[in-house]
């Protein structure tokens, strides 16, 4: 760790599930950048699973209320560190209309049936500034505020489209993403999310479970308040 005036470069431990991996941060003030590199992984949500119709009735809305604008990630598996299953909804309004999952154990179960550690909908009317809602599998809590994970699985998945059908494979690099979330909970965030390259590794066009991988830099921004920091020695960052 170094810092210089009130800027400071640290590493910090971002999964609790994954503490090997460790990510750098530019931390000013209150300010924080974070810098990702990780494999980014995207599958079919598993036919023999629960279905879109099952989440959306569970969470208080319909088939009608999605986007199946075939140019955009819908009921698929995305991840950066954990895959969540992306929801396209058609605005703003329809999203802030669901509502939590009411029986945890049920939608749990609901999640694992496809491999997934919760629905991440996003309103797919926006490009650059994108309401969001989380609903974890299994956390403790019915609905997450802010979720950087997914943010950054989400953009991705986004930036991959946009290279698909542009037809151009360098067009690695993606403009600030600002993803809301937390604004049906009265606890707005905001994530500042870019991709600054994406590198396709593989495809499986699998009709039975289609995926994709590629190997992706992210940069997240955002305000944030630390309940605890360790300052660590050399040793401990190795």
């Amino acid at each position: 760790q170094h810092s210089t005036h009130n800027e400071h470069v640290v590493t910090l431990f971002i999964a609790a599930q994954e503490r090997q991996k460790k990510y750098n941060a530019l931390v000013r003030g209150r300010e924080a950048e974070l810098f990702m590199e990780c494999e980014h992984y995207e599958s079919a949500c598993d036919k023999y699973g629960s279905t879109l119709s099952h989440f959306l009735e569970e969470i208080g809305l319909n088939e009608d209320d999605i986007d199946d604008n075939d140019a955009m990630p819908t009921f698929l598996n995305s991840s950066v560190a954990r895959p969540k299953t992306l929801i396209p909804v058609k605005s703003a309004d329809r999203l802030h209309a669901a509502t939590a999952p009411t029986n945890a154990t049920k939608f749990q179960q609901m999640c694992e049936s496809i491999d997934s550690t919760g629905l991440y909908l996003y309103d797919s009317s926006s490009t650059m500034n994108i309401e969001c809602r989380q609903f974890p599998k299994s956390s403790g809590y019915a609905e997450d505020p802010a979720t950087g994970i997914a943010a950054g699985a989400l953009v991705a998945s986004l930036h991959r489209c946009k290279m698909n059908s542009s037809g151009d494979p360098d067009d690695s690099v993606s403009t600030m993403t600002t993803i809301l979330q937390g604004t049906a909970m009265r606890r707005p965030s905001q994530i500042k999310v870019k991709i600054d390259d994406y590198t396709t590794s593989s495809t499986s066009t699998s009709t039975s479970n289609p995926s994709h991988s590629g190997n992706v830099k992210i940069s997240y921004a955002g305000l944030v308040q630390f309940d605890h920091v360790k300052y660590l020695d050399e040793t401990e960052l190795s």
